[in-house]
This record gives C-alpha cells, structure tokens and sequence, in this order.
C-alpha cells in the first residue's frame, strides 16, 4: 500500500466514521426520542428510554473513537478533538446517565428536592450531546475540504 492510498484511506475513514456518528445522533434525536415518547405510555417510554441510552452511547463512543483513530492520520488537532467528543459520550453513558437515572428515581418515589438537580443534569446532557453534534459537523466539514 503506497503513503498516498493509505492517506486516502485514513481521511475517506475519518468523513465516513464522523458522518455516521453525526447521523446517528440526528436520526435519535429526531425520529427515535419523539416516537419512542408518542407512541408508548409514560412507563413503558421511560422504561425503553432507559435501556436505549446507554447503548446510545456507546455506539457513539465506538463510532467516534474510530473516527478519532482514523482522524488522528489525517490531522492530530481533529483527532484529538473526536477523541475528546468520543470520551464524551463515554462520561455521559457511565456518569451522567446512571445519575440522571438516579436522581429521577428518587422523583418518581416522590422526592421534589431531587427534581431540580435531575432537570438540570438532564439539560446539561442534552446540551454536551448538541454541542458534540456541532463539533462533528465542523470536522467533518474540515475533512470534507481537505478531501477537495
């Protein structure tokens, strides 16, 4: 495999893997979530929701930890960068989420101390998860141009 092949391949890899991510979170947040909230009963949603996120999550820590890898070839700034979004997702599966979780447990058993802190954690979610969609999509436009 000649250098030039192999940098191709990095940088078709890095567009592909940050695309696919970016597209998954899309497809989650505006088709998935809402569905999943229209059409099932409160408990059933929740329940469901609950068994989604973390797999969520972890797809997109797979998928941007491969887009890191191959980002890495390409330009050690973007790859750093998707290595950062990639642990970003893995804080939020195995941080945020069983505390989300906790927290609205504690609501659901009729705690209104806890409500505050479990809204504004679930908006500090929903806030990193917009903002590593955002960075996705300045780096795959940053690959997109060095592809020409």
């Amino acid at each position: 495999m000649d250098a030039a092949f192999a940098a191709h391949l990095a940088l078709y890899s890095a567009l592909f893997f940050t695309a696919l991510t970016a597209g998954a979170m899309v497809l989650f947040a505006a088709a998935v979530a809402p569905l999943v909230h229209k059409v099932l009963d409160k408990d059933r949603a929740r329940t469901l929701t609950r068994a989604m996120f973390p797999v969520y999550y972890l797809v997109l820590t797979i998928m941007s930890g491969l887009a890191a890898i191959a980002g890495f070839l390409v330009n050690v700034a973007a790859g750093l960068v998707l290595a950062v979004i990639a642990g970003g997702f893995l804080f939020a599966r195995q941080v945020m989420t069983p505390r989300i979780n906790a927290l609205n447990d504690e609501v659901a058993r009729g705690s209104t101390i806890q409500a505050g802190p479990a809204k504004m954690l679930h908006a500090w979610s929903v806030r990193m998860n917009m903002l590593q969609l955002f960075v996705l999509l300045v780096v795959f436009w940053f690959f997109a141009l060095s592809a020409g």
